[in-house]
């Protein structure tokens, strides 16, 4: 059966009906198969009472289970290839959207979610921090709301000696980015947010990508104090981003205080000398190595 058996720690959070506790079950990058869905369901009705409910963050989680059944409940969770946890000061469970196989994903968000899970999913830290994907700039994930997210872009670059005229990428612009004008495409750069939606459906191939990969945005976070990221670095290759994400994390966990978050932390120390740290290149590589491509800015002027 597919699935993970990483232990994390934790996962089991106190109802407010005293002898009762809900058991969190981590979902990596949203999916649990059916088989596994199906063990859960058991759970619940062994344990429980049959009701599993889904966190915001993609997982399931199992209530009504009385605190002496907990060892074994969570015993059944992990015979069937499932991890309990995801709660405290840990890297909670990465929110990916479904941009693996979404018509407009341009990052395959449920793979990068996975390899950012495998190395950090569940590292103790002075407080939670949060990781949330999305594959395009329509951002189903709220990822500027996250103490790290991430987000597809993807910029075109148009052929004129190769467009028939067709005119499918202007009808397809929600930004009225994108024109056909006196038997010309016209392209407005400071209008595109880097969707790709042109250059998906140009039946030509005269709409290609020029500028394309994952930007970073830092230091968001929701809740009782709402703090918006800052966008941090990119466009980079979807390969480095579990580099960039693990050298992230350990700056928060050598730098931050215990109670604190990612966008705290940034506050109190300055948030330029806290960019400035982690978009520096790597000594002995040089910027293209460590995954740093043009702004998409300076790349269409």
């Amino acid at each position: 059966m597919t699935g993970t058996t990483k232990r994390t720690g934790g996962g089991v959070l106190p109802q407010k009906e005293k002898g009762f506790v809900s058991i969190r079950v981590r979902a990596p990058a949203g999916v649990l198969t059916a088989e596994q869905m199906e063990a859960v369901a058991a759970v619940s009705r062994r344990f429980g009472r049959g009701d599993v409910t889904l966190t915001l963050r993609l997982n399931a989680e199992v209530p009504w289970v009385r605190r002496e059944d907990v060892p074994a409940a969570v015993e059944a969770l992990e015979h069937a290839g499932l991890a309990v946890g995801s709660t405290g000061a840990t890297v909670r469970s990465v929110v990916a959207c479904k941009g693996t196989f979404c018509r407009h994903g341009i990052v395959d968000t449920q793979a990068l979610a996975r390899a950012i899970e495998a190395c950090e999913g569940g590292r103790a830290l002075p407080r939670k921090l949060k990781v949330a994907i999305a594959g395009c700039p329509n951002n189903c994930a709220r990822v500027q709301f996250n103490d790290i997210g991430l987000m597809g872009e993807a910029y075109p670059a148009f052929d004129a000696a190769a467009c028939s005229l067709c005119g499918a990428c202007a009808r397809v612009c929600r930004e009225g980015g994108v024109a056909v004008v006196d038997e010309k495409v016209r392209f407005s750069a400071d209008a595109c947010i880097g969707c790709g939606d042109c250059i998906a459906v140009c039946p030509a191939g005269a709409v290609t990508a020029e500028t394309e990969g994952v930007v970073v945005y830092l230091g968001g976070m929701a809740g009782r104090h709402v703090r918006t990221g800052v966008r941090a670095a990119g466009p980079l290759a979807p390969g480095d981003l579990p580099a960039f994400v693990h050298r992230t994390i350990d700056y928060f966990a050598c730098h931050a205080e215990k109670g604190e978050r990612f966008g705290e932390m940034m506050d109190r120390t300055g948030e330029e000398e806290v960019l400035s740290a982690l978009t520096r290149p790597v000594p002995g590589r040089s910027s293209g190595e460590h995954g740093q491509s043009r702004s998409p800015d300076a790349s269409r002027q």
